[in-house]
């Protein structure tokens, strides 16, 4: 080999051992960074489980509003029922005043008629039905 060809070679050897050290250097950030996302994988898998779990104990508080909320519901349907009910004993009781009225609108007792009538406009207004 001449003396050329030794530089030559000895010019393309430095160039291949200055290209395979900045290819290792790249790697070897490649690795770090590729360490660096699994630790963050791991941290994001981390709050993601602490995120499910509070969802779960979301979900039961949730349940458990909606059960009262149902429980709730049919303790006003059964309100809601009675107050039906007290209206239509109020209707009729007018109506039987009325009648009453009309009959004892010449006697004396026309007095407690109209007490009861006094009585009955004061459900009505505590109730708001008037």
């Amino acid at each position: 080999m001449t003396e050329n060809e030794k530089d030559y070679t000895a010019v393309l050897m430095e160039d291949m051992n200055s290209n395979v050290k900045a290819f290792w250097e790249v790697l070897s950030s490649v690795k770090e960074k590729g360490e660096a996302t699994f630790e963050q994988m791991g941290l994001m898998t981390e709050k993601l489980g602490m995120v499910e779990a509070e969802q779960a104990i979301t979900n039961k508080r949730l349940d458990s509003i909606e059960g009262q909320q149902e429980i709730t519901n049919k303790r006003l349907d059964s309100i809601d029922f009675k107050l039906d009910d007290l209206i239509n004993e109020i209707s009729f009781i007018k109506e039987e005043i009325m009648a009453l009225k009309k009959s004892l609108s010449a006697k004396a007792d026309k007095e407690k008629l109209e007490i009861l009538e006094f009585k009955i406009v004061r459900i009505e207004k505590s109730l708001n039905l008037s």
